[in-house]
């Protein structure tokens, strides 16, 4: 049903027009107006009259942290949307991660990371740590969770490594729902492509490219499935088994547990892109999943 749905609303041909586009920086911008417009970049009614909501300015990024009203928690989860860089956060995205907080006991913060094609990768990794810190000031880094989304579990990784370089406090736990480790799509994934209802090759490759900027997209920052993947929390990936970055998602677990980072993989069967935010049972199915690894790193 979620398949035939994305297919119904012609996702993946629209984000196949704007790849189209990425040459004529004016055409590029105005098709990216045109997809944001389904964004949610305030939180909903629907979380406000459950959460009592916090916004803090990040150098001039809104990071918006959710507490259960009159009852903030001791641990919070940090989001990072989806959306290519480019677009996000979504409704569905706010939803799924009241549902998890909520079943879980904990706080979650919404950041509105700098997006492309207005900033480029360094810009929004730097806005992303200084997030995370403002969290790690109220919660305590062992109490601070990251889930990312599709381009948002890509930077999730960039933000852990450049935490670990820097020698600051990581995260206890990733939780990665297909997130984009590479976004240059070096494996063959012409065999997946039909199958994936929402993602095209050509999308992928351009929004790396312009996310990238000078830093190009197989930069680590930018394709984390290049970092040194070592000293990392534990990593929880959900993969859909149709999806075109699953084989580079299948690489990346491989490459983090030969570095000694502790790996997990969900395979969601007959699923979609980011199928545990989807409004449906096998949603919520993972959803549950998720409130379970969340539990575990009480």
């Amino acid at each position: 049903m979620a398949k035939r749905l994305v297919q119904a609303i012609g996702l993946k041909r629209r984000l196949r027009a704007l790849a189209d586009l990425e040459g004529d920086p004016a055409a590029l911008q105005k098709g990216v107006g045109k997809l944001r417009r389904t964004d949610r970049r305030r939180p909903p009614w629907t979380i406000r009259r459950r959460w009592d909501t916090t916004r803090l300015d990040g150098d001039g990024n809104d990071l918006f942290v959710m507490s259960k009203q009159g009852a903030p928690a001791s641990r919070v989860l940090m989001y990072l949307h989806g959306g290519g860089y480019m677009f996000g956060p979504f409704a569905t995205e706010w939803a799924a991660m009241g549902r998890v907080a909520a079943g879980t006991g904990c706080d979650f913060a919404m950041f509105m990371y700098p997006r492309a094609p207005e900033h480029g990768a360094q810009t929004t990794l730097d806005a992303t740590v200084a997030a995370y810190e403002m969290l790690v000031a109220r919660y305590g880094a062992g109490n601070v969770l990251v889930v990312g989304t599709s381009a948002g579990g890509g930077l999730a990784v960039a933000l852990m490594t450049s935490l670990r370089d820097s020698g600051r406090p990581l995260p206890s736990c990733a939780v990665l729902l297909s997130p984009g480790v590479d976004m240059t799509l070096q494996s063959d994934v012409a065999a997946l492509e039909p199958g994936d209802v929402m993602l095209p090759v050509a999308h992928v490759r351009s929004a790396g490219r312009i996310y990238a900027r000078d830093l190009g997209p197989g930069h680590p920052i930018v394709s984390p499935i290049n970092a040194d993947l070592a000293g990392l929390p534990p990593l929880h990936l959900f993969v859909a088994d149709s999806e075109i970055l699953r084989p580079s998602l299948e690489s990346f677990a491989e490459r983090a547990r030969s570095a000694g980072t502790e790996t997990h993989v969900v395979l969601g069967e007959d699923a979609q892109h980011t199928w545990p935010i989807a409004p449906t049972p096998d949603g919520r199915i993972a959803l549950d999943r998720i409130k379970e690894i969340v539990g575990g790193y009480a």
